[in-house]
């Protein structure tokens, strides 16, 4: 993570933004009466989320992993193994509570079955349950990935403490509850894909040649599957790209 700064209006001096968003939360579990025991851990995992919001890694180092939902989580986390898995649960975990701790929910322009079938309750216990399972994953890891598996647990087992401090934060310590209405906040999620967009769609390249290399070398069934799939995901990010261009006699 590379340290973003930021400057403070009322004094006017540059200061670091991870240590911003620390003194927020940690000013936000004081004021919630929610003060730290022993879970010093978690106000620092929450101080890296928030800081990947920020300067935007949080999405483009996980597009591939994000999902909305349980389904489409579910057939991700089966793609590799324990720490794929952790990673995708743990994701998904953050996704939704930040996204209902410090805005009003994935997207004000959700379709009225989705909103209809998943209230906020429900990504709310998705998220308790994904903290869950990437904890218990990530006890399979070695040993330098414990203290993350102990926030993990935490987050978990305390989750709607959490929840409620990083609701706190926002409302009172960013203005976001106040400021931003739920068009507002799709604009900006918009404006911040857009913004990630080229090193998507890098990252998506990069993807689809890794699977067209194993195709050519083994051209399988569950290779050329792998292959329409990258296809698939790359077009998302360039509409204009035609996989037939890619004809099968290149494959030998």
């Amino acid at each position: 993570m590379q340290d973003t700064d930021y400057i403070d209006l009322s004094s006017g001096e540059r200061e670091k933004m991870f240590f911003y968003m620390l003194n927020a939360y940690l000013c936000s579990r004081l004021d919630t009466e929610c003060e730290s025991n022993e879970d010093e851990e978690v106000n620092v995992y929450m101080a890296h989320l928030l800081h990947s919001l920020v300067d935007g890694s949080f999405y483009t180092e996980n597009a591939e992993v994000l999902a909305n939902t349980p389904m489409d989580v579910y057939g991700k986390v089966e793609e590799g193994g324990d720490r794929h898995k952790m990673k995708v649960y743990r994701t998904n975990a953050d996704h939704r509570l930040i996204a209902f701790g410090l805005f009003e929910g994935l997207s004000g322009h959700q379709g009225l079955y989705s909103k209809a079938m998943t209230p906020p309750a429900a990504y709310l216990e998705q998220a308790q349950q994904y903290y869950g399972w990437a904890a218990s994953f990530s006890q399979r890891l070695p040993s330098k990935y414990a203290g993350l598996s102990s926030a993990l647990h935490k987050l978990s087992r305390d989750f709607e403490t959490y929840h409620s401090v990083l609701n706190h934060m926002g409302s009172n310590y960013m203005g976001m509850m106040a400021r931003l209405s739920p068009g507002e906040v799709f604009h900006l999620q918009r404006e911040a894909h857009e913004g990630a967009l080229p090193a998507l769609r890098e990252q998506a390249l990069d993807k689809m040649l890794d699977a067209f290399g194993r195709w050519r070398r083994e051209p399988n069934k569950e290779h050329r599957r792998g292959f329409q799939e990258a296809c698939a995901l790359y077009r998302e990010m360039d509409p204009d790209f035609d996989e037939r261009s890619w004809r099968d006699d290149q494959v030998h």
